[in-house]
């Protein structure tokens, strides 16, 4: 009992001289899914290896049930976070201001699995500002907008054929390994992940935002890499217009066939509200980074998405179109040696329960269907969210 009075007490004095000269406020995201896995259906003899948390093999048309998460969402990159904000008013208008979130999983929580996200200082007026750190890249920012499954398995992001994304599975058709994309793997040029040693700045006026993103450290992975976003936001809807750029030079144990080879990825959308219960969102996406079938040469993605709330009940689904630009010299073959297409189509549709603003269960499905069928997956899902 001493211990524990000393230890309340010990914080208490470290907390007491921070609260005096800043707001701190403490959130977060607690989620746990369970969900029912099939990928490649049908194509007998092929191994799907999964990248991601539980790392497993079986074969292609085999049915798996998976609990374990990645950070809460078992096919993706999940939600589960808790975030301290910090706040200080300077004068003159000017701010202070500082981040840190950590993820954690809900099916192995233990001290190993508490990954840090945002990280980063900055300064602040109500039009600028400046920030340096690990920070939720430019790209990213708004694929929650256009995503009604934001942050589940049915999400868009790196599925096949939604959005781009780290991968996930790879597949092994014909004894060789399919890799994912190791040249950069996301890194927040994507739809996923952060850009860490990142320097943003940012201004907004009038429903306008342009927030432009480097990378500084010549210690990244991604030395020299950049992002931007350029939005503006409404009462009732959203445009966004969203690149990333790499030259494969800096990239970290790589070696660029070409001196002048970089890597885009670039993205124009737009969310919008017809009255109180129906959203929409719309999106085109070319991507060379993350994008569905792993090649050089990347795709586009097509993606329409819709949600109507009724009271508590709200029903939720997208749909996605994928078109590869890939070349001979990089697609799969078949036993015969005949190239295998890359085009798919994806959707996901269901259902969420909300209990009140902070709790809710939901329900659902998601499917792909490539000319590949090697990369072929339907999940179903059900999931509980709570947020604080």
């Amino acid at each position: 009992m001493n211990k524990q009075i000393l230890t309340l007490a010990c914080a208490a004095g470290l907390v007491t001289p921070m609260a005096s000269y800043a707001d701190i406020k403490v959130s977060g995201i607690i989620q746990a899914e369970a969900i029912s896995y099939e990928g490649a259906d049908g194509q007998d003899g092929v191994t799907i290896n999964r990248t991601t948390s539980p790392a497993t093999s079986f074969a292609a048309n085999e049915r798996q049930n998976f609990t374990h998460d990645s950070l809460g969402s078992i096919l993706n990159e999940g939600p589960n976070h808790i975030m301290f904000d910090f706040d200080e008013k300077l004068g003159s208008g000017l701010y202070a201001e500082a981040r840190y979130a950590g993820a954690f999983n809900t099916s192995g929580n233990f001290g190993s699995s508490f990954i840090g996200e945002e990280a980063w200082v900055g300064l602040r007026t109500s039009a600028f500002h400046v920030r340096y750190g690990t920070l939720v890249g430019a790209y990213k920012a708004s694929f929650e907008m256009v995503d009604p499954w934001a942050w589940t398995s049915l999400q868009t992001r790196g599925t096949g054929g939604g959005m781009s994304g780290d991968h996930r599975i790879t597949v092994d058709p014909t004894g060789s390994i399919v890799t994912s994309d190791s040249a950069t793997n996301g890194q927040g040029l994507t739809n996923e992940g952060f850009v860490q040693g990142a320097l943003e700045l940012g201004v907004n006026f009038a429903g306008f935002s342009t927030t432009l993103q480097g990378f500084v450290d010549d210690s990244s992975n991604l030395d020299g890499a950049g992002l931007v976003e350029i939005k503006y936001a409404a009462p009732n809807f959203a445009m966004w217009l969203s690149g990333a750029y790499t030259q494969l030079d800096d990239v970290k144990n790589v070696i660029a066939t070409n001196e002048d080879e970089g890597k885009i990825n670039w993205k124009l959308g737009g969310s919008f509200q017809l009255g109180p219960m129906v959203t929409f969102g719309l999106q085109y996406e070319d991507a060379e980074i993350g994008a569905f079938d792993e090649n050089p040469d990347g795709g586009s993605y097509i993606l329409g998405s819709l949600e109507v709330k009724m009271n508590n009940i709200s029903v939720a689904g997208w749909v996605s179109g994928y078109m590869s630009d890939i070349d001979d010299n990089a697609r799969m073959t078949d036993a015969n040696g005949n190239f295998l297409d890359e085009d798919a189509l994806s959707w996901a549709v269901g259902g969420k329960y909300h209990f009140g603003k902070r709790t809710m269960v939901y329900a659902g499905y998601r499917q792909t269907d490539s000319d590949n069928n090697f990369r072929d997956e339907n999940v179903a899902t059900l999931g509980i969210r709570h947020v604080f």
